[in-house]
């Protein structure tokens, strides 16, 4: 760790906003010099932090730090195990604490407030045999795994953990509720269950609803999401490249970028820089993000800034499938076309049924909309075939219950008041396969708006 890196660290410390790859960082620096440790425990006695430590409450420890104790599922009771552990310490000699005070005085941390120099030896006090183990926790689940040999669906992944793939792409759900796709060739170590380090490689970072604050770091940035999706390309010499898709995050040196934004940093200059915005190298990670593990066929997935006007998008070439809300409860009765494999087709009120149980689900919008021709009165067809990774549960492929679900999974602002034709006209066909894991259409297509909605069971376990 170089000096400015530790000093922005325990700056971050400071303000409390501290992450936990940032608390495995500090820790692993400690653990490269035992004389550093010291050096803390005696600036604690030199400042009477001990005194301050008898009182500090568990509100009072920084977020990150008091998030990684309550994961742990480990008692905050802080101030007598610190103590206790520095009472236990031998003390150090006078040449240690003045090689460890050097070293501290050329990194910068002289100035490091007492409250805060306590804080971290209290961290690192309390866990002195934990890390390791805390390490090996398991903080992410493959949700799919496409000709990798290393890992399949369900492997359970562990702190520590990296992941080399030769080729193939991985889906992985952190158990903050993060979703990440690592597209080979590429490494990456999960340092947590909010965050994960690209050696190289391709992935895309989704982090759906509330959720906030999962770390990526590269070679020579540190991404930190705040509610988001994002691309990040790294190349075997550490080149970078990071596109936002939608939302916000934040770079290293608190530097934000929106939707729309991208930059780029080399091997041998760490500046980010802007370039313009890429999405073509993240379509295929984009996809698998959402559970979309292949499009077959005249269909493909809404680019992010499509997915945030659907009824607005014109394509005459595809069907396009839009990503919707995720992790939406369905209750019981909830009225929709069908549940049950097989093919649909009109009239389609005849199968019209309403659902048994409460279900989550993750929404979307299958459309065909095409530019519009007032000489081409032809028709088309389109054929397609639409693979999940997880059992679609429900299609609705008629007008009124389109309209009626509109509020519930449709995206926030989005309205379809201008679609004057909606569900599946007289010639098209629905199949769901046995498994219920692929959708087969094929669309006879008009003058009008084909819509129908494929509702596949969550992956927020």
């Amino acid at each position: 760790m170089n000096e400015s890196r530790l000093q922005k660290i325990l700056e971050d410390f400071q303000d409390d906003t501290l992450n936990e790859a940032e608390c495995c960082e500090l820790v692993e620096w400690f653990d490269e010099n035992e004389s550093r440790v010291s050096a803390f425990a005696d600036e604690l006695r030199l400042a009477n932090a001990l005194a301050a430590l008898h009182v500090m409450e568990s509100d009072r420890i920084p977020l990150a730090v008091n998030d990684s104790l309550k994961r742990a599922d480990l008692a905050i009771d802080i101030s007598g195990d610190v103590r206790q552990e520095i009472e236990s310490r031998e003390l150090p000699g006078i040449t240690d604490v003045e090689e460890a005070n050097l070293l501290l005085c050329k990194s910068g941390l002289c100035w490091i407030a007492v409250g805060a120099v306590a804080a971290v030896l209290a961290w690192f006090a309390f866990f002195p045999t934990q890390i390791e183990s805390g390490r090996k926790d398991v903080v992410a689940t493959v949700q799919n795994a496409h000709k990798v040999q290393a890992v399949s669906a369900g492997d359970q992944l562990r702190s520590g953990q990296v992941l080399k793939v030769s080729v193939g792409r991985v889906k992985i759900n952190f158990q903050s509720g993060a979703k990440l796709v690592l597209e080979a060739p590429a490494e990456l170590r999960l340092l947590g269950p909010n965050s994960a380090q690209l050696e190289h490689g391709v992935v895309t970072v989704r982090v759906p609803g509330e959720i906030k604050g999962f770390v990526l770091v590269t070679p020579h940035q540190r991404v930190t999401d705040l509610g988001t999706s994002f691309g990040v390309d790294v190349d075997t010499t550490g080149d970078t490249s990071i596109s936002v898709f939608e939302g916000e995050i934040e770079l290293e040196d608190r530097r934000r970028l929106v939707g729309g934004q991208a930059v780029a940093l080399t091997a041998t200059d760490g500046a980010a820089r802007e370039i313009p915005y890429a999405i073509n190298q993240f379509l295929n990670t984009w996809q698998v993000s959402f559970g979309v593990e292949q499009l077959i066929g005249d269909v493909r997935v809404a680019t992010p800034k499509e997915r945030q006007s659907p009824g607005l998008v014109h394509d005459s070439d595809s069907l396009l499938l839009f990503p919707e809300r995720e992790d939406v409860l369905l209750e019981r009765e909830c009225v929709v076309n069908g549940t049950e494999a097989g093919t649909y087709r009109r009239p389609i009120r005849k199968h019209t049924v309403k659902l048994t149980e409460d279900v989550q689900v993750d929404s979307f919008l299958l459309q065909y909309n095409p530019i519009r021709d007032d000489n081409d009165s032809g028709e088309q067809v389109f054929r397609g075939q639409l693979h999940f990774d997880r059992p679609i549960v429900a299609l609705i492929l008629q007008k009124d219950l389109l309209d009626d679900s509109d509020a519930l999974l449709s995206l926030p602002t989005i309205n379809f008041h201008n679609i004057f034709r909606r569900g599946i006209n007289d010639a098209d066909v629905v199949t769901l396969s046995p498994d219920r894991h692929v959708l087969h259409v094929a669309f006879d297509v008009k003058n009008g708006v084909d819509q129908i909605r494929v509702l596949v069971a969550s992956d927020n376990k």
